[in-house]
């Protein structure tokens, strides 16, 4: 058996139901499947269907597979895709409503339609920041795809319907951002639009000949096609807006309960019980709270609880980047310095090394309003986008100075940047970069943070220290206020109080994490849980192999075969640490 060749199969048929996810991590149609990159999604009842059927199918094939002759990698790259495909599918085999393999390419989203969940947030965000227009066939693609998206939106509002009948609208709140969103992107000339626009610069950048006349095309298919759908889905949202509920939870869905734990184990590789993770997230806080005391006496505030102290530090000029083109210009600037201060770093701490530098990118202002405040992005495997880790600087009040070194080294080095390129080799199929575990991943992006300190990066600079804690504390909060809000009858408002007393965070802040958790539940529970997983693995070799522990070996070994689900991490770390003895 050709295990390179089946896997390369078996991803034909995910792009084939997922064709932005080729685009999106910058792989070829002689890879990805013949006019996968003029293809979009179908997001309609119909095409729910068919996407289901075709994960099912996925799985079905992933399962035949004989792993007798496979080798120690592409076994543990089998059980990778399995695992999380899989878990993938069990919300979907639990309820009729909501669209699998929805956010990020293999996410379960609950709702059809929400301020950060959608094809009207996704098609824009993956034409314009990961398409490569670099000739006439590129653009024609482009077209093909912007040609599609009214059919797309209009499925939508078909499944907004559909998902109604069956008791399952996203809350009001959601709903009301989603409305907003939808008519800002409309409320300028298509010819001024960001999708009419960008298509003109890639064209321009890469002199493709006749961009001229492929941007007049895009200009009318905006005109005659994408305007007046968008206006339809937001006609349909502000028709069932009456209709929604201000309730946070999905406990209040059919089978929300059984839901809620079927997204538990998709998004954390777990079985714990909400309970059980709400516990751990309070014994959490006490103990950052423990250590943000300790440091927040040491320089001089020692008056109120720590999220009060926080609060303080919060709007002090001392910590404050002004929101100015130079306040902004020295958040860039700052930025790099810190990545390089960790990279000179590395090489004690890892025995393997990227080769390609992260790119530091401000997020369009444009796209702000659909994104998280900072997020990293693969590079592209046909080498058209580096590694990219994305910050919005729409209000530099929302990153103090002590908070942006370790959201950096979280993004970049020694987190996503590193993890995803050690990750990505081409002995590796296609699908283990595709199906990652959110657990492990964002676990990393945690345990990074963590790492920089025990690099000495903070030593000499406490006030950052503490911003590091407050970032970790915001892991733990997640657990608390997550589970409380899914499975526990918090309120939207109950949880923002919560965040915001115990982190010293913005209101503002605390109000869009909260409504993020809302139409991504268990998704933020992944941080703290996977970060928890690396360090109890990472003890248990430290104490089994004593002198002949070498971190440098936990981190490559824990990193070569991508982001695995904390199962086989925890499997492939035991196999490691026998084979050391």
């Amino acid at each position: 058996m050709d295990f390179a060749a089946r896997m390369q199969t078996i991803s034909e048929h995910y792009f084939a139901i997922r064709p932005e996810f080729a685009t999106y991590y910058g792989i070829p149609d002689e890879l990805a499947g013949a006019g996968t990159s003029s293809r979009l999604s179908d997001f309609s009842v119909a095409g729910e269907a068919r996407r289901r059927a075709g994960l099912k199918a996925i799985l079905g094939e992933l399962d035949a597979l004989d792993d007798t002759p496979l080798s120690d990698s592409q076994r543990i790259s089998l059980d990778l895709v399995e695992t999380v495909a899989g878990n993938a599918l069990v919300p979907a085999e639990l309820v009729p409503w909501g669209s699998v393999l929805g956010e990020y390419g293999n996410w379960f989203s609950p709702y059809a339609v929400s301020h950060l969940t959608g094809s009207q947030n996704e098609v824009p965000m993956i034409l314009e920041t990961k398409m490569a227009v670099r000739n006439a066939r590129d653009a024609e693609a482009y077209l093909a795809r912007l040609a599609a998206f009214p059919t797309v939106l209009d499925g939508l509002v078909e499944k907004v319907d559909h998902d109604l009948g069956l008791g399952v609208l996203a809350p009001d709140f959601s709903l009301d951002h989603a409305i907003s969103g939808l008519e800002q992107t409309i409320s300028g000339p298509p010819a001024e639009h960001p999708l009419v626009v960008g298509f003109g610069e890639k064209m321009a950048r890469d002199e493709v000949a006749g961009a001229a006349e492929f941007e007049s095309r895009a200009v009318v298919l905006m005109a005659e096609g994408v305007y007046p759908a968008f206006s339809r889905l937001a006609d349909k949202l502000i028709e069932v807006r009456p209709l929604a509920s201000h309730e946070a939870g999905v406990s209040r869905l059919p089978n929300g309960k059984a839901f809620y734990q079927a997204m538990i184990t998709h998004m954390t590789d777990t079985t714990l019980t909400p309970e059980e993770i709400h516990v751990i997230g309070l014994d959490e806080v006490e103990r950052i709270h423990a250590e943000m005391d300790e440091l927040l006496q040491s320089i001089g505030r020692v008056e109120g609880t720590v999220g009060e102290r926080m609060s303080q530090m919060l709007t002090d000029p001392e910590f404050v980047y002004p929101n100015t083109a130079e306040g902004k210009a020295q958040m860039v600037t700052d930025m790099k310095a810190d990545l390089a201060m960790v990279d000179a770093l590395l090489p004690h701490w890892f025995g393997k090394l990227p080769e390609q530098e992260v790119a530091i990118r401000i997020v369009p202002p444009h796209l702000e309003q659909s994104v998280s405040g900072a997020y990293y992005d693969a590079p592209a495997m046909d080498g058209s986008r580096p590694g990219t880790y994305w910050i919005s600087l729409y209000d530099t009040a929302a990153n103090p100075s002590y908070s942006l070194q370790t959201l950096t080294y979280h993004e970049s080095n020694p987190g996503h940047h590193l993890q995803t390129l050690l990750g990505l080799k081409d002995t590796l199929p296609i699908l283990n970069t595709v199906f990652y575990s959110n657990a492990a991943g964002e676990g990393w992006g945690l345990y990074a943070e963590y790492l920089a300190s025990e690099m000495g990066i903070y030593t000499e600079d406490p006030v950052d220290d503490i911003g590091r804690l407050q970032a970790e504390l915001h892991r733990a909060v997640r657990l608390v206020v997550d589970t409380g809000m899914h499975a526990m009858g918090w309120s939207r408002e109950k949880a923002i109080e919560y965040s915001v007393a115990t982190e010293g965070i913005h209101l503002s802040e605390a109000t869009a994490e909260v409504e993020r958790y809302v139409v991504w539940p268990a998704q933020a529970l992944g941080y703290k849980l996977g970060m928890l997983k690396i360090l109890e693995l990472r003890q248990r070799a430290q104490e089994q192999l004593g002198e002949k522990y070498d971190v440098r070996a936990f981190h490559d070994v824990l990193l070569e075969d991508g982001a695995l689900p904390l199962n086989l991490m925890e499997a492939k770390i035991n196999t490691w640490i026998s084979s050391q003895m």
